[in-house]
């Protein structure tokens, strides 16, 4: 179904209807000639890619990237480039991807001789910007990250720039550079941000893949965390992550959550922001030690705290949202659900990403959520069975 994290009809209802008003708005644009995807042949193409992606034809949707890259160029149109650059990337074309994306920030905003391209920057100061328009948006962020330190070890010095509430985690994990809060003053001879990244360290995945180190939590956080739940429970510990504010996610509804906990041998903790005590209810049915919420964790202002209770636990199983890319830049053991809509930076084929290596990609494919979380579950029976009482070994513990 779609998407809602809170458990509550109501709010969903009342979201929903928000976004059926912007389809609306968009329709009626449509219809009085006014389009925001540029001309005709555009919308042509992309009503093309949309009905490959539908069908699941993948041979098909790359042969029709191609042409929108090739569209994109011809017309310089920096939207059709970041659009073709995501497919690329979810096609598994990550030199493609990379290439347009870098196109797509010049032609938005220029090219400066202080753009970082892979040089030697040795004796340059370096400034790095990871900071999205949105600050409740911290996949890419969290994605680049290690990135990000691999360019920094290159300058002199370093100074990375991201929303206040990860900076301790970066600084932790790369010490030797500056990290700075959003709206703080820093400065560079050479300057990166996502595309420039990308561009240097992601465009082989193989190599992004072989070259993956983790982030680094707490570690007496960690230890702490560890301590207090396993005093709760003897089975393992898989942190469970379900809904998103996006509602246009395709997720499992409670019951079939429900269903896979039940049939699950573990302690489950919740790892979902928000307003969501209607949705423990419904998760729990009864029986509240089953799932653990920790009140004391709050993604929202503090993800070093958020960060060390996912490296606490043993594995984690969750859709696509911070908390997926987060159990996944820590290391630790992720079971990512992937619907059937083409607007994440998952891959399309295969059951790994090469940003995260520990995790595994569960594509719906067209199934029901339940065979789908049966196959999580199947999945995760090894993971679980090879646990030890120190936790997973993401996160950077002791």
């Amino acid at each position: 179904m779609t998407s809602f994290y809170h458990g509550s009809y109501v709010r969903y209802a009342i979201g929903g209807l928000g976004l059926r008003l912007r389809w609306a708005t968009k329709a009626v644009r449509k219809l009085l000639g006014a389009n925001d995807r540029g001309p005709v042949p555009a919308v042509a193409q992309q009503a093309r890619i949309d009905a490959l992606i539908a069908h699941r034809d993948w041979n098909g949707l790359a042969a029709g990237v191609n042409e929108m890259a090739i569209m994109a160029k011809d017309t310089a149109n920096p939207q059709l480039m970041l659009k073709a650059g995501q497919a690329y990337e979810r096609l598994g074309d990550f030199a493609r991807a990379a290439e347009l994306r870098l196109a797509a920030r010049r032609e938005r905003r220029g090219e400066s001789v202080a753009d970082w391209a892979g040089e030697d920057i040795s004796a340059d100061t370096l400034l790095i910007d990871l900071v999205e328009d949105d600050p409740r948006s911290l996949g890419r962020v969290i994605r680049h990250a290690r990135l990000a330190g691999a360019a920094a070890a290159r300058a002199k010095d370093a100074t990375i720039r991201v929303e206040p509430r990860i900076v301790p985690l970066l600084q932790r994990t790369f010490p030797t550079a500056r990290i700075v809060a959003a709206g703080q003053a820093a400065s560079g001879q050479k300057f990166a941000t996502f595309e420039h990244l990308a561009w240097v360290f992601g465009r082989d995945p193989a190599r992004l893949a072989a070259s993956f180190k983790p982030l680094l939590a707490d570690p007496d956080l960690v230890e702490a965390f560890r301590r207090r739940y396993r005093a709760a429970t003897d089975l393992p510990l898989v942190g469970l992550s379900w809904g998103s504010k996006s509602h246009t996610k395709d997720v499992p509804d409670f019951p079939e959550w429900a269903n896979f906990m039940a049939k699950t041998p573990a302690t489950f903790v919740s790892l979902q922001y928000g307003p969501i005590k209607p949705a423990l209810r419904r998760l729990r049915k009864g029986d509240d030690a089953r799932l653990i919420h920790d009140e004391s964790v709050d993604q929202m202002v503090d993800m070093d705290r958020f960060g060390a209770q996912i490296a606490a636990l043993d594995a984690v199983v969750t859709i696509s949202n911070t908390a997926a890319h987060l159990a996944g830049a820590l290391g630790v053991p992720t079971i990512f659900l992937i619907d059937d809509k083409f607007q994440t930076a998952w891959p399309v084929a295969g059951d790994r990403t090469p940003w995260y290596p520990s995790g595994v990609v569960l594509h719906k494919d067209g199934r029901e959520w339940p065979a789908v979380l049966d196959e999580a579950r199947r999945r995760l029976a090894p993971v679980l069975a090879g646990r030890s009482d120190t936790g997973s070994a993401g996160g950077g513990r002791k």
